[in-house]
């Protein structure tokens, strides 16, 4: 972290040796903690969720930038309002609409060595212009008696907005059935490591909704697997686990209390599936795939999940 006494004092009493420091945007941006230009250097990490006015910001007290992060996922965290594009995200406004930074503009890191090559497959096709592939280790997880990839789940129900019962025994009965089946995981280097049972911990379950998320935490606790961990899209973002499964909960867009914009969003979808290792559940209600949406963004949106559970979008 910065002392207190500023980095003008730190740099000085350092003289001669390299250092490196750590603090938030108003560290940086403060001439009083950082004197302009003062750094060679600065990284912004999870850039995709930092915004474009805090990059300027804090860009005065470096010569360089190096922005790090994938604004596929998550976006900011809104802090305020301010003109377009100064709101979007730094690394989003480079994007320029893009699914993958342009070539021109840095560097997109195509190879995840999380994702089994059939649950990335479906990723690269939702968020990064089928551009992403799996580094080749992947391939050797295996879950025992499941193939490898993206499973949808369709349930019927109506009615339903933020919390589905229905969706949430589909969760008990998914999880019933993959407990205590042998997985084998790699090691980078692709060593094979020897199989083990499936535990608990090695499930998440993503909703989008606080409601779905203690529907199904009261469903697994009275199933008997309490320490299965059940949350939204935010609490997972940067986690992982050999099965994700994912429970949409509403019954439609016109259910959904934000509509589809937000229950089908891109960014919220990629995360959830993409903490899967080797398999991935999508469980959702196909009378999503119903509604007619007003905008462009919308439609797109509507058909970006029709593909990723493998329905007919028209």
């Amino acid at each position: 972290m910065i002392p207190k006494a500023g980095m003008g004092a730190f740099l000085a009493e350092h003289a001669g040796q390299g250092v490196v420091v750590g603090g938030t945007a108003w560290d940086f941006a403060n001439p009083a903690r950082v004197p302009r230009r003062e750094l060679d250097l600065l990284v912004i990490d999870e850039a995709g969720q930092f915004s474009l006015a805090s990059t300027i910001a804090v860009a005065a007290g470096a010569k360089r930038l190096l922005l790090l992060g994938d604004p596929q996922q998550l976006p900011q965290v809104s802090q305020g309002t301010h003109p377009e594009p100064v709101d979007t995200s730094a690394l989003g406004w480079l994007m320029e609409g893009h699914e993958v930074l342009p070539r021109t503009h840095g560097y997109f890191l195509s190879h995840t060595w999380r994702m089994h090559p059939q649950v990335a497959d479906p990723v690269s096709r939702l968020a990064y212009a089928g551009q992403l592939d799996a580094a080749s280790v992947t391939a050797l997880r295996e879950v025992e008696g499941v193939a490898p990839g993206l499973h949808p789940v369709p349930i019927r129900h109506r009615g339903n907005t933020t919390e589905s019962a229905e969706e949430a025994a589909e969760v008990v009965r998914i999880v019933r059935d993959l407990l205590g089946r042998r997985y084998t995981d790699s090691a980078p280097d692709g060593t094979v490591m020897d199989p083990r049972p499936l535990v608990q911990d090695d499930i998440i379950v993503v909703t989008p909704y606080n409601a779905q998320k203690q529907v199904v935490l009261d469903a697994l606790t009275a199933a008997g697997y309490p320490r299965v961990p059940v949350g939204t899209v935010d609490n997972f973002q940067g986690k992982e686990a050999v099965v994700s499964i994912t429970s949409l909960a509403a019954s439609s867009g016109r259910d959904a209390p934000r509509g589809s914009d937000f229950l089908l969003l891109q960014n919220r979808l990629n995360v959830a599936v993409s903490r899967a290792k080797s398999v991935a559940y999508v469980v959702y209600s196909p009378g999503l795939l119903d509604d007619l949406p007003w905008r462009p963004e919308g439609v797109a949106r509507l058909s970006a999940f029709a593909r990723l559970v493998g329905a007919d979008a028209s």
